[in-house]
């Protein structure tokens, strides 16, 4: 029995492989090769002495560094297929599943179910965590687990149809229903009966029969035929009716999963004459429910329970441990990426890649992308012949290549949010010229966006937002700018000399920004709209509709256009129901509500219960973004810093060695430092715009302190990420910044710290304010040399509205103060 002990063991061990990888049953004979080999490797006693199988042939004690987990991926260099090596623009790497040695090399040899090679690479890198299915989705089969079977006999082999650990499902003794249940014991059937029994059941002849251990704990004996001719599950006939208007992931049956007490379930869509229900079963294989949830009116309801994230189509592996604030589920309004397993893929040719886990999300994006090009009308498919007649007639230049563009776009926390494909075509291979003045299309200012803001909160008003659906691609293209592209390489639906002939502008041409403003502004010019004397992209007016006439009692829309993204607001809500449509009726567009993320800023709106309207913005996800892209997230948090080291102005460093070999490296990257600070002090952190002033001072050739006052900024921008702009309806138009008022007697000498009275207040306050001489200090000894522009000083302005800033300054003054 030792032989037989063994061999028991082993094919238990190439089991556990098999069914921790979730390998198919092709895999088995490597399986049984490396548990023998590693079973070889495992000590016992010989004789009193401590050794291994492996030690007693070999001679030497076996290295635990070339043990592996069996089935893990790995990935390593190829660049021959064959004979023919691999070109420099294709990829250089492959992945493939551990299988065993190389008895030659004794490195891991490697499996491609794409390929179906083997590689023994040198070099590799292995990844034990992930499954081979997550890679090869498409190529691995797992079958639910390898059983030895018991064979009729030795002229015809039959194996056993259901051996043991088999899962099955019997008619219930009390006709109520089904058991489930597993195989625990077979009996002895001849090849002969085994035969008959599936062809007439009834002339089955066997005393044995099965022994199956229900899920109840209880055990039952059952014949072969209860096997064969399961019973069947009845039928329920449900009324269409009652499906109308839901989509196919919410019929019954469907899997989902429930965001329920703080927690995600796993779970199925079921219904009954009460109505839809969650139900929850203790077990994947077991019919007991653990637990149910009722959906009330789900056919009205489902719109916001996806979009909510409460109810999320599939299995998905949605983390419950160290779960975030906010729910990571996918949304209902676009392809979600909150559940991607992999970076975003630099092409679409990779993103589609079989190997890819997240294969079928861009898949999805891409057909997003490309459906709305196809609703729009953007471009009709043409073929080569019908390409080279227009390029003869000199209608249209030569097709200009197009590529898609992937991107991971995020939401206000710098999470995941959205899987983006965008169509653009390379425009820098356009022949036709344009003027700056043909191809220039201008965004809205910011400190447009903050006035807008706070006119909204003066109003007590929540700015709304709005998105444009494939803007580039409503304008029509003039005849005089006809344009055929190639289709992206790597699209799945591509035919062999198809071209594309644009009907409408596409990203990526250089008049496109110009076409798409021009229509937009025209049709808010048609509602009435007129745009601002300072800001081309701000519009104001009443809304002008044919049976709706111009009344003073009306009230004005304010927009403000930043692109494709828009925001709104009016004093009226039905103008701004008019207003929504208005648009809707001629441009596809997504009303999102209230703003909430805009421009890379979070928007928190505050409803007080005294009536008033409050809002913060503020750039949280972008600080930490560049505190963790510099390294500066790894230091301690100290909400009260300051921007300035202490007892070092940055004007008091000296000037960097121009042989320093660090220096080019040094100043790349103090430069992307102090442009990420300047877009923060640029947008709703007016406190770093002083020490930004002297930091870009020295943008060209950083000294080594310089950098680390940079890093030191930046930290100080970290540990108050939450810090913005606020604005409040109620709030004074002034604002009061005062230590302290002196005596009445002395008003005579500080008239200029005495607050204004309310009927001295304006709806605009602005400061001023200017420092004398350098900043520099004591920190540099006397008869040090020092440039003039040091001596410089400094002046700043900040013009405030509902309590808080619009618009601010900090800079250096053009003369030399001494």
């Amino acid at each position: 029995g030792l032989a037989e002990r063994t061999w028991r063991t082993i094919i238990r061990m190439a089991r556990a492989y098999i069914t921790e990888k979730q390998l198919g049953r092709e895999f088995w004979f490597y399986a049984v090769h490396h548990a023998a080999l590693m079973l070889n490797q495992i000590p016992g006693r010989l004789k009193r002495r401590l050794t291994t199988p492996f030690e007693l042939v070999h001679g030497v004690k076996p290295d635990s560094k070339t043990w592996f987990i069996f089935g893990s991926i790995g990935y390593f260099g190829v660049d021959k297929d064959g004979n023919v090596a691999r070109a420099t623009l294709e990829d250089q790497t492959l992945d493939g599943i551990a299988v065993g040695r190389d008895d030659a090399s004794n490195t891991i040899v490697f499996y491609n179910p794409l390929t179906k090679q083997y590689y023994s690479p040198p070099i590799f890198k292995l990844d034990e965590d992930r499954l081979p299915v997550t890679n090869f989705p498409r190529n691995i089969k797992y079958s639910g687990g390898l059983t030895c079977g018991l064979f009729r006999n030795r002229t015809d082999p039959s194996p056993e149809p259901f051996p043991p650990g088999t899962r099955v499902t019997l008619a219930s003794p009390a006709d109520d229903g089904e058991v489930r249940g597993t195989v625990v014991n077979v009996p002895l059937v001849t090849t002969e009966v085994f035969t008959s029994a599936v062809n007439s059941p009834s002339t089955l002849e066997c005393s044995a029969g099965y022994t199956i251990e229900l899920d109840n704990g209880s055990r039952r004996e059952v014949s072969f035929e209860e096997l064969v001719k399961p019973p069947k599950t009845p039928s329920v006939s449900l009324d269409t009716a009652a499906l109308e208007g839901l989509p196919y992931f919410l019929h019954p049956g469907s899997k989902v999963t429930m965001d329920h007490d703080g927690t995600f379930h796993k779970g199925y869509i079921e219904h009954s004459s009460e109505g839809f229900r969650f139900v929850v079963y203790r077990h994947p294989r077991s019919k007991t429910v653990d637990f149910a949830v009722p959906l009330p009116k789900l056919k009205q309801s489902w719109t916001t329970l996806v979009g909510d994230d409460v109810l999320i189509p599939g299995h998905g592996t949605v983390s419950t441990f160290l779960r975030p604030a906010s729910n990571n589920g996918p949304s209902a309004k676009h392809v979600s990426a909150k559940n991607l397993l992999s970076p975003c893929p630099p092409s679409l040719i990779k993103a589609l890649h079989p190997s890819n886990p997240d294969r079928q999300v861009w898949l999805d994006s891409y057909h997003e992308e490309k459906g709305g090009l196809e609703q729009h009308e953007v471009f009709e498919r043409i073929s080569k012949k019908q390409y080279l007649a227009l390029r003869r007639q000199g209608l249209i230049p030569d097709a200009l290549p197009s590529m898609c563009v992937l991107v991971i776009k995020k939401d206000k926390e710098g999470k995941p949010d959205r899987a983006k494909s965008r169509i653009v075509v390379l425009g820098n291979y356009e022949d036709r010229v344009y003027d700056k003045s043909k191809r220039f299309a201008p965004v809205l200012k910011y400190s447009s966006l903050r006035l807008l803001v706070s006119k909204a909160i003066g109003d007590k008003r929540v700015l709304q937002q709005g998105d444009c659906k494939n803007a580039f691609c409503q304008a029509t293209l003039p005849d005089d700018e006809r344009m055929a592209i190639r289709p992206p390489h790597g699209d799945p639906a591509f035919a062999k000399g198809e071209y594309w002939l644009l009907k409408k502008t596409l990203y990526g041409l250089r008049r496109s920004p110009r076409h798409w403003y021009d229509m937009f502004t025209a049709i808010l010019r048609d509602m009435g709209l007129t745009p601002s004397r300072h800001d081309p992209c701000l519009y104001s007016g009443q809304l002008s509709r044919p049976g709706l006439p111009l009344s003073e009692t009306r009230r004005h829309v304010y927009v403000g256009i930043y692109v494709d993204d828009f925001v709104f607001y009016s004093t009226d809500p039905a103008e701004e129901q008019l207003f929504r449509d208005e648009m809707a009726k001629r441009i596809t567009v997504d009303f999102m509500g209230e703003v909430d993320y805009f421009l890379g800023t979070a928007f928190t709106w505050k409803h007080h219960t005294d009536g008033n309207l409050s809002v913060h913005l503020c750039q949280s996800a972008f600080t930490e973004f560049t505190a963790h892209r510099f390294g500066v997230d790894k230091m301690n948090q100290t909400p009260n810093m300051t921007p300035y080291r202490s007892g070092k102005p940055i004007d008091s460093i000296p000037n960097a060695d121009p042989d320093d070999p660090d220096l080019k490296r040094r100043t790349k990257v103090y430069q992307s430092i102090v442009g990420s600070i300047n877009w923060l002090a640029t947008c709703t952190r007016p406190d770093i715009a002083p020490a930004l002033t002297f930091l870009s001072t020295y943008i060209q050739a950083p000294h080594e302190q310089h950098y680390k006052a940079a890093i030191y900024a930046l930290r100080y921008l970290y540990s108050t990420a939450e810090y913005g702009i606020s604005f409040h309806s109620s709030a004074s138009t002034t604002v009061q910044a005062f230590n302290h008022f002196p005596h009445h007697h002395d008003k005579e000498a500080y008239t200029d710290a005495v607050p204004p009275s309310p009927s001295e207040c304006h709806q605009l306050t602005a400061f001023s304010d200017a420092c004398w001489g350098g900043q520099f200090g004591n920190a540099v000894e006397d008869g040090t040399p020092l440039e003039m522009f040091k001596f410089r000083s400094l002046s700043g302005f900040l013009i405030c509205r509902c309590g808080g800033p619009i618009a601010w300054k900090a800079v250096r003054q053009k003369r030399t103060a001494l």
